[in-house]
């Protein structure tokens, strides 16, 4: 069986340096390793998962337990999602940021705690064709993703909390002992979904998401102060323009984003006692819209597309008191996790055979992303409740004045 099949950039020689990553001597064999993940939990690449086996200086054999991300073989598909944008700007942040971030953390030796919780690349190839990014798979330790169609609980909500808070917590230390450094890996980054353009792009996709939200609205809170604040929200100018505005504002809270905060994003690793079961680690993965930003464009996109309304009116003033930034940056900034909910919860609660088939663009040409991505009015209540009730917290919290 040929590495082709992965890539035709994925060779004996990546295998080779990944072994010798984990110290061992060379590369023995490999195999794949089960499905890689569900449909509809990703869009932009194709998803592998290998076993590859080495030797050590002993002549021991170990195994290695890899997951895989290459660009799409079909032409029609990388243009059309872009793949080669998302797949630089993710690979910039393993190979520059990230690899600051660790040299970083490494220089500090008292630090008792450093910040891992992201999988580590082992490989990687850039070309703006046949892209590929290989990262240990965290399954084997223990690690899994949820169910994207599942609402998180409080237990949850606190980990992934305390992990973005760890993650954006080392932008605000390098900026504060080592300012030079960070304005340098500030600028590694581009934005790969809102920028003006990129307009022509998602516009007509934006303009989609606004009905389906509108829709709900208006099944849920018709009549009400929450309907007139979305309407205005959703359709006082152009809402794109108002994502890239919240998306280039800097100011001296601004951080290294993940970009992406839904929940097939986390790995969650739990412990079970008496049929309890606890999540305690979590790690990130998938950074192809990470962004220089406020840390709020991810705690607001987290919020509002990983919890329900039940979960926010109980808690929600206990996952924010210990952000270290004023209630204006709060304010100026959570309505991003609308603009972002809009999308992400239809996707969310979209059963696995409503997904889009991305197999289904034919040909070399880049097609309307409209034709692809396809949200319909929600039939269901408890879906209509779900997507209305950000605008109902948004409004309730004044970020939508």
């Amino acid at each position: 069986m040929s590495l082709d099949i992965i890539s035709p950039n994925f060779t004996e020689a990546h295998l080779n340096e990944i072994i010798k990553k984990k110290g061992g001597l060379r590369h023995t064999s490999w195999a794949f390793e089960g499905a890689a993940g569900k449909k509809g939990d990703g869009y932009l690449s194709e998803v592998y998962k290998l076993i590859l086996k080495g030797v050590d200086e002993k002549d021991e054999e170990f195994d290695v337990h890899l997951v895989i991300k290459t660009t799409p073989k079909s032409k029609g598909r990388r243009k059309t999602f872009r793949s080669s944008d998302f797949f630089r700007n993710e690979i910039n942040f393993y190979n520059i940021i990230l690899k600051e971030f660790d040299e970083f953390q490494e220089k500090k030796t008292q630090a008792k705690n450093p910040f891992k919780e992201i999988a580590t690349c082992l490989a990687f190839h850039l070309d703006g064709e046949n892209d590929l990014l290989v990262l240990e798979n965290l399954n084997n330790y223990g690690y899994h993703t949820r169910s994207r169609q599942e609402s998180m609980n409080i237990n949850l909500c606190r980990l992934i909390m305390r992990t973005l808070g760890r993650f954006h917590g080392l932008s605000f230390v390098i900026r504060d002992q080592n300012p030079k450094l960070f304005e340098t890996i500030s600028e590694v980054l581009e934005e790969t979904y809102y920028a003006y353009r990129l307009k022509p792009w998602y516009n007509d996709f934006i303009n989609m998401q606004i009905e389906v939200a509108l829709d709900a609205v208006k099944k849920i809170y018709g009549g009400t102060i929450i309907e007139k604040r979305a309407k205005k929200f959703l359709n006082d100018g152009s809402l794109y323009d108002k994502m890239v505005e919240l998306t280039h504002t800097r100011n001296c809270y601004s951080v290294i984003g993940h970009g992406d905060c839904w929940t097939p994003n986390f790995l969650i690793h739990s412990t079970k006692h008496e049929g309890q079961e606890t999540p305690v680690k979590a790690k990130m993965i998938d950074f192809q819209l990470a962004r220089f930003a406020s840390p709020v464009i991810d705690i607001s996109f987290f919020i509002y597309s990983c919890t329900t309304e039940e979960l926010r009116v109980q808690y929600y003033d206990d996952l924010i008191k210990k952000l270290p930034f004023k209630l204006n940056e709060l304010k100026t900034f959570f309505r991003f996790g609308v603009g972002m909910g809009i999308e992400s919860i239809p996707f969310s609660t979209m059963e696995d055979n409503e997904t889009a088939d991305m197999d289904q663009i034919i040909g070399d040409d880049a097609v309307p992303i409209t034709n692809i991505w396809i949200l319909k009015e929600m039939e269901n209540m408890q879906d209509q409740h779900r997507l209305a009730d950000i605008f109902k917290h948004a409004s309730d919290c004044g970020y939508l004045d």
